[in-house]
């Protein structure tokens, strides 16, 4: 099987019937802001990669940076030109592979996830697109330390339930953490959406995601009696600096 070419294929479907963005419980807008407050895109050159209907290459741009944006769904670049026509912007239905360019920042937000081995990517960037000492990459990923993450991992590792149909990886900080080591780069990361990780927003999510997964694992379960469980229970929750639905990871060469 070509998981990727099947990925692909998922992608277009979606983007094609309009169900891509219905297949969120919530549109990432926390995350997009915490990207784009990351790092200092005046001037800058950047990569987007996996940039869907175009939306964060577009803030980004709009921060002044010049934007390449690039997807493997043809249909996700239709619609992304059809709805932005900027002039330091532009799309492109390509893989990462092809790309002669250097940049001074390569950002992915929900990607490294749904790829098959998502380090490998990240050295690969590192070696072949980041144009120097100065260049960083700044990544988007769920984050499974919080309620939401634990009750996941335990349906993903001891019942083998997915969390969607494209999710390959749950990735954490101290994956990162390895990797930024093994590549020699810095790491600063920071998690958004409290509400989502440990609060109402898990409540919202679950009475759909959890639902839809369960049901793509052909089991049974009460989910509500867990959700009268989990309302009473995320009055309780800790924050912390990690326990965000969402973290973005920034991996730079020494002190920036």
């Amino acid at each position: 099987m070509n998981k990727k070419k099947d990925l692909k294929a998922i992608y277009n479907r979606w983007y094609k019937d309009g169900a891509y963005e219905h297949s969120f419980t919530f549109l990432p807008y926390e995350e997009s802001m915490t990207i784009i407050q990351s790092t200092n895109w005046e001037g800058r050159k950047v990569l987007e990669i996996g940039c869907g209907e175009g939306d964060l290459a577009a803030i980004i741009a709009y921060h002044g940076a010049s934007v390449t944006a690039i997807d493997y769904s043809e249909e996700a670049i239709k619609i992304a030109k059809s709805k932005f026509n900027i002039k330091n912007l532009s799309f492109h239905c390509t893989q990462v592979e092809k790309l002669k360019s250097k940049f001074d920042v390569v950002v992915m937000q929900g990607v490294l996830e749904h790829i098959e081995k998502p380090f490998n990517m990240l050295g690969y960037i590192k070696s072949n697109l980041l144009r120097d000492k100065n260049s960083e990459i700044i990544t988007e990923s769920p984050s499974f330390l919080n309620p939401r993450g634990y009750i996941w991992m335990t349906l993903q590792l001891l019942f083998k339930v997915p969390m969607s149909l494209t999710d390959v990886h749950f990735l954490c900080p101290f994956d990162f953490e390895e990797i930024a080591e093994k590549l020699g780069m810095a790491l600063s990361y920071k998690s958004c959406e409290q509400s989502w990780g440990g609060g109402q927003k898990l409540i919202i999510d679950f009475k759909k995601r959890l639902v839809n997964a369960l049901r793509d694992a052909k089991m049974k379960a009460d989910i509500k009696s867990l959700i009268t469980w989990l309302e009473k229970a995320v009055r309780y929750s800790n924050y912390t600096e990690y326990s965000g639905a969402s973290i973005v990871y920034r991996l730079f060469f020494g002190k920036q």
